[in-house]
């Protein structure tokens, strides 16, 4: 639900730098699960970028004191997700809700679809919290150096992004979330004092890899045998909007749909072109399952011998076909 306040975004200063941490290997003891069985633990990769003001004080100083401890941000990030199945958490899980909003004032909580553990989102909110522990408390101990520059706490930009390669049965390269946010502030009335917030701008969700045979192509080999196709989808757009909880309520049954019943509407047909498969799949993505817009890769892995794939990628949305 939107609120009527206004909401504030930090602006990225003249030298803001990054530490990253790539490919955590995480074991989340809950998270959504290709049976649909709850409470089931999930692997796991997370990437995380977080960009800050700045190293330069550690730097000038020689001092990792001055600057984030990505050691600590891991170690602070595997715990918290450890815990992540314990019972007493849902008062964590709605303060987090209503930390976390949109640009429109939506929060996190308003969005949230299923369990907790059946939205993936949620577990990126907490690592994007973990990583504004970390800024606050650098930005705090740097706040009593005299010598350099300090880490500054007024700024923070997060980019979050999670790899679930078997939360899918039908696709191989199973979902990816990624989110951007950024440290903000709300203001009910001019002359309140701001509320500091973790804005999501955007957000992205990508099914990879699933797997139809069928006819496709104009040379003669192409028309005597089916070959595999992959199918790759992604959905983006701003963040903590309706198009994101559309996703992921249906991501599965429309996996299913992709995987299952196109799979026996193309196999039973045939296609001269990547195009016109990659519109019929656009068209069932966004008319029947209701997406404004989605991306759909579609990729031939057999059709070069010297080529691990050869395909096409289009976006549609739902006006275009309607």
């Amino acid at each position: 639900m939107s609120q009527s306040k206004s909401i504030q975004v930090s602006s990225r200063p003249a030298i803001a730098d990054t530490i990253q941490l790539r490919n955590i290997q995480l074991h989340l003891p809950t998270a959504p699960d290709p049976w649909h069985r709850p409470g089931k633990p999930q692997p796991c990769s997370a990437s995380v970028r977080l960009w800050y003001a700045s190293s330069a004080g550690a730097a000038e100083a020689d001092d990792v004191a001055q600057t984030i401890d990505y050691g600590k941000l891991f170690r602070s990030i595997v715990k918290e997700l450890g815990g992540f199945d314990q019972p007493d958490t849902s008062p964590v899980v709605r303060t987090l809700g209503d930390f976390i909003i949109g640009t429109d004032g939506t929060t996190l909580q308003d969005r949230l679809r299923g369990q907790a553990d059946e939205d993936i989102r949620l577990v990126a909110a907490m690592i994007a919290m973990c990583c504004l522990r970390s800024l606050d408390e650098t930005a705090e101990a740097c706040s009593n150096a005299t010598s350099s520059p300090g880490v500054r706490g007024d700024y923070g930009e997060f980019e979050i992004q999670l790899r679930l390669p078997k939360a899918i049965l039908r696709a191989s390269g199973g979902l990816v979330y990624t989110g951007s946010l950024a440290l903000g502030t709300t203001q009910a009335k001019e002359g309140d004092v701001p509320d500091g917030r973790l804005v999501l701008l955007h957000e992205k969700f990508e099914i990879q890899g699933i797997q139809c045979y069928c006819i496709l192509g104009i040379n003669p080999w192409e028309r005597a045998e089916k070959q595999a196709v992959d199918v790759s989808l992604v959905f983006k757009g701003h963040g903590l909007q309706t198009w994101g909880s559309r996703v992921v309520e249906t991501y599965q049954e429309l996996v299913r749909c992709v995987a299952e019943d196109l799979v026996q509407r193309v196999e039973s047909s045939s296609f001269q072109s990547v195009e016109a498969l990659a519109a019929f799949v656009a068209r069932i993505v966004t008319v029947e399952f209701g997406n404004d817009e989605v991306t759909v890769l579609v990729e031939k892995p057999s059709a070069l011998s010297f080529v691990d794939g050869s395909g096409l990628e289009i976006t549609r949305s739902r006006s275009f076909f309607e």
